[in-house]
């Protein structure tokens, strides 16, 4: 457990850097709360897919979701469940479909926004780990510690297959690893919230670096923070 009172812990990353899982564990860890700000746009994606289909050109996508209520729920054994107007989509979410369409959604300004809010309404006076790709630099610009967890393309890649495998699903490597490459081209060069790091941020690549010790060093870092 953490001493300090309340501590706000901000990860970005690309693409299968880890930062959902090592920031989920570490959490868990110390007891604090963890929000995962990805799967909001995720589910802002799935939940246009499912009302429009293949025709995704929202003229007013924030004044639709005014009628939707999106919660997140971090469990006491690690796990994350997103839910929209009261149903369970985490697994939905997670969907190869859905990651190929949410750049129409997370590039909207005013969605961006939109989910700003949401994430510093959830935040709360609570003490928090929260990763995505503008949190330490337009969500929480004055959080207590900036963490940008990077790797390789090859080693995120190989992550990302085995989050799909894990969860049953079975994906093209080839396939992802373009997603991934076209995913970082975009967030990077996105005109709202780009992917970039903090200037005050800790700088990790995880490309070499076992599961567990990348845990243990978010947590040593935080706990420098207390």
């Amino acid at each position: 457990m953490i001493s300090k009172d309340t501590i706000i812990v901000a990860v970005d990353g690309p693409a299968g850097s880890g930062k959902s899982s090592v920031c989920r564990n570490a959490a868990l860890d110390l007891g604090i709360q963890y929000i995962d700000s990805g799967a909001i746009y995720r589910a802002i994606t799935w939940y246009f897919m499912g009302k429009y289909g293949d025709d995704l050109t929202v003229k007013d996508p924030v004044g639709e979701l005014s009628s939707v209520k999106i919660e997140q729920i971090f469990e006491s054994d690690g796990g994350v469940r997103t839910l929209l107007n009261g149903d369970d989509i985490s697994s939905a979410i997670r969907e190869e479909r859905v990651a190929g369409n949410i750049s129409i959604f997370s590039d909207n300004k005013d969605v961006r926004d939109y989910v700003s809010a949401l994430l510093r309404k959830w935040a709360g006076e609570n003490s928090i780990i929260m990763d995505g790709r503008d949190i330490g630099t337009v969500v929480f610009p004055d959080a207590d510690l900036k963490i940008y967890l990077d790797a390789s393309v090859d080693v995120r890649t190989y992550r990302r297959v085995k989050e799909y495998n894990d969860s049953g699903k079975n994906v093209d490597e080839n396939s992802i690893r373009n997603q991934i490459i076209q995913r970082d081209l975009k967030d990077e060069n996105r005109e709202f919230g780009p992917l970039k790091k903090a200037e005050d941020s800790v700088y990790l690549d995880t490309s070499d670096m076992d599961f567990n010790d990348v845990i243990e060093k978010l947590k040593e870092l935080i706990k420098s923070k207390k």
